[in-house]
């Protein structure tokens, strides 16, 4: 069927998510409400997301998907 990562490819995928969310401003910076509720969601999606691939690669080192 499909090809499995590595650790190492959720890590990449993991810190390229954590570069680009630490490159967003702080909420507290941006004067604008659309602005700050966008931010604020942006950054929670990206939580979430790193959360799913931790996740999914303790599913993948387990066998789940082999």
């Amino acid at each position: 069927m499909g090809r499995n990562m590595d650790a190492i490819h959720y890590d990449k995928i993991a810190d390229k998510l954590v570069n680009f969310h630490s490159k967003l401003p702080d909420s507290v910076d941006l004067e604008c409400i659309h602005a700050k509720d966008w931010n604020n969601e942006i950054k929670a999606m990206i939580e979430s997301m790193l959360i799913a691939i931790d996740n999914l690669a303790i599913r993948d080192d387990k066998g789940f998907f082999r």
